[in-house]
């Protein structure tokens, strides 16, 4: 069943913000550069944690990378394989979702 997350002009043009929150904790990132749009289980591999430390802060400070802040693990946006840190090699999830009028549905 699919669930509605969000607008898709809810996120910033070049951003990361959490989605489908429970509990405390953000079940999505979702990461948008610009046309492209990328979601991601708000799941580090190394330790199975959310990545933020503080709500919505899953990017590097120059905005280039996902990061996890209690691992110090650094993912690629676009393809969530963490190139640097303890779980160096492994991926975050993709979580499937389609645009539909704008607005952001995912597979939870």
């Amino acid at each position: 069943m699919s669930t509605r997350l969000c607008a898709l002009s809810d996120l910033p043009e070049h951003g990361a913000r959490g989605l489908a929150r429970k509990g405390n904790d953000d079940l999505v990132i979702a990461v948008r550069d610009g046309e492209n749009l990328y979601l991601w289980r708000n799941d580090c591999p190394h330790d199975h944690r959310p990545l933020e430390l503080k709500r919505d802060h899953f990017l590097s400070p120059d905005g280039t990378r996902l990061t996890c802040f209690a691992h110090g693990a650094h993912f690629s946006p676009a393809t969530g394989e963490c190139f640097s840190g303890p779980c160096q090699g492994l991926s975050l999830t993709p979580v499937a979702y389609a645009l539909v009028n704008g607005e952001i549905w995912a597979e939870l």
